[in-house]
């Protein structure tokens, strides 16, 4: 998310009512979201003079294309302002698909101008009593964008909604995507803003009517029940679908993606339901799964499939079983692989379960995956004893990213007992490995733990000893913890709301 954005919502959104859980998702949602076209940073008027200094308005007499292209540019306020400027620019506001973000209808930080409706064909902006000032009123902002939905014929290009409560403005919702769909949206960012996490608002079954759209991200909704929508006409068009603590059924998530024949992105983030995803589609390449449930991930037949990544993402057993499975199958072009968890994952190649003792075979191998990323305790053999494993698994590997564990945290799951810890003779024992000796040019460490001589000589002389050598690689390490003996432990500070959100404002989504 824009950090502007983020920055304006801050005042409206009341983040001390959410609970734990949906401040933790709320977060990932808004990291998660790409940029809208038009940012706020820079008003329409302090862009240009007042007046050039012969008099002359050079811009107004620019052709019409170019024109529509600079109010599809700017913030929705902004776009609005120039229907004062001449009947040539009112008419340019109104056939220039525009970009609607909630958050540029709020005032600025110190001001207390607001957006409210003049007429049922256009809007305007003016001073208003304190008592209208939108950060303290979500109605006024649902009104707002009911106002500019209402005034614009379309088409709008981006719609980014993240700030509105829905659950008080059903009628509101409905009437919404009606206009979404008869406008022709192309873009649609919905993140209903909830404040506990067993909030359950029906998401319109309008949606999937809304075939014009390219760019899908929805948050905190729960699905209508697909089985009533056969006839639905789905999104031909739509390239990446983002789903945000959603609440939703298996067969629901099948036929979403059925009706997506152009899907190129998915990105499940906070599922509220065990995530069972069998990818078969030609068109995907990118697919992420990250912090939430997940009972199956199997790529069954993906052709152009280039990056699958799992980041804190766990079974639905429970607590004393946090394993699920990940199968890869037919992924020719498969280039990045992670994070696996030793612990937690079971992988598959084929029909093959990959064990420590698994031999490589063309059976067991996935020749395109040149990036791997595993989460791993180094210092656990039987966790530890799977990364070779891997490694043949995948022999074309050029980097490897390791996230280093707490070897005193204890994964539940059925391949996360046992013990033991490591030594040198563990890694000379492990054989030579194709990809470590010829392919392996950079060696990513995070979070590693350890004294502060252990980084430079323990660490290499494992990593690097007889079997492994390659003088070839880089090894890199970051965010790394070094034990200080004579120190006491102190707790972590108290994370104030302030921190939270400038994490917030200061993550962006690449």
């Amino acid at each position: 998310m824009d950090v502007d954005i983020a920055k304006t919502l801050v005042p409206s959104l009341n983040f001390f009512g959410m609970d734990e859980t949906v401040l933790t998702l709320t977060k990932s949602a808004f990291i998660n979201l790409p940029h809208p076209p038009a940012a706020n940073a820079a008003p329409l008027s302090g862009a240009v003079p007042a007046r050039a200094p012969d008099g002359v308005d050079r811009i107004s007499l620019l052709p019409a294309g170019i024109l529509r292209n600079i109010v599809s540019r700017l913030p929705v306020k902004d776009a609005a302002r120039t229907t004062m400027l001449s009947t040539r620019w009112r008419r340019v506001w109104h056939t220039t698909p525009l970009v609607l973000v909630d958050a540029h209808l709020l005032p600025v930080a110190g001001t207390t101008g607001s957006i409210h409706r003049a007429s049922t064909s256009s809007f305007r902006l003016g001073a208003v009593p304190p008592e209208r000032d939108l950060s303290s009123a979500p109605c006024g902002l649902a009104n707002a964008v009911t106002s500019v939905l209402a005034a614009h014929p379309g088409p709008f290009c981006c719609v980014y909604l993240t700030g509105t409560p829905m659950a008080p403005h059903r009628d509101e919702l409905a009437l919404w995507f009606q206009h979404l769909f008869a406008k022709g949206t192309q873009e649609l960012f919905f993140i209903n803003c909830v404040k506990k996490f067993d909030t359950d608002v029906l998401l319109p079954a309008t949606i999937f009517r809304c075939t014009s759209l390219t760019k899908l991200y929805i948050g905190f909704w729960r699905l209508p029940e697909t089985a009533t929508l056969k006839g639905a006409a789905g999104f031909p068009y739509l390239q990446e679908l983002g789903l945000f603590s959603l609440i939703m059924k298996d067969e629901d998530l099948i036929f979403v993606l059925n009706r997506c024949p152009v899907l190129v992105k998915l990105l499940i983030v906070g599922s509220r339901w065990p995530v069972c995803l069998r990818i078969q589609c030609h068109s995907l390449r990118c697919v992420e799964v990250c912090e939430g449930i997940a009972s199956e991930i199997t790529v069954v037949h993906a052709s152009h499939l280039e990056r699958l990544l799992m980041w804190d993402a766990w079974g639905a057993g429970g607590f004393t079983n946090l394993s699920f499975k990940v199968k890869i199958g037919h992924a020719p072009k498969l280039r990045f692989l992670g994070f696996l968890v030793p612990g937690m994952h079971k992988l598959e190649i084929g029909n093959t379960v990959i064990k420590a003792e698994t031999k490589a075979s063309p059976n067991t191998t996935v020749l395109s995956v040149q990036m791997l990323a595993v989460q791993i305790k180094l210092g656990t053999r039987i966790e530890a004893k799977m990364l070779p494993s891997y490694l043949r698994c995948f022999p074309n590997v050029e980097t490897l990213y390791v996230q280093s564990e707490n070897d005193d945290i204890k994964l539940c799951g059925p391949q996360s007992t046992g013990t033991g810890k490591l030594n040198l003779k563990f890694w000379r024992e492990v054989g030579p490995i194709e990809c470590v000796q010829r392919h392996i040019k950079k060696v990513v460490l995070r979070e590693f733990r350890g004294t502060r001589n252990s980084v430079g000589t323990n660490l290499r002389t494992k990593m690097a000893s007889a079997n492994w050598a390659n003088p070839r690689c880089e090894l890199m390490i970051f965010q790394t913890l070094f034990h200080q003996q004579d120190s006491k432990a102190r707790p972590p500070p108290k994370a104030d709301i302030g921190s939270c959100l400038t994490n917030l404002g200061m993550l962006q989504h690449n």
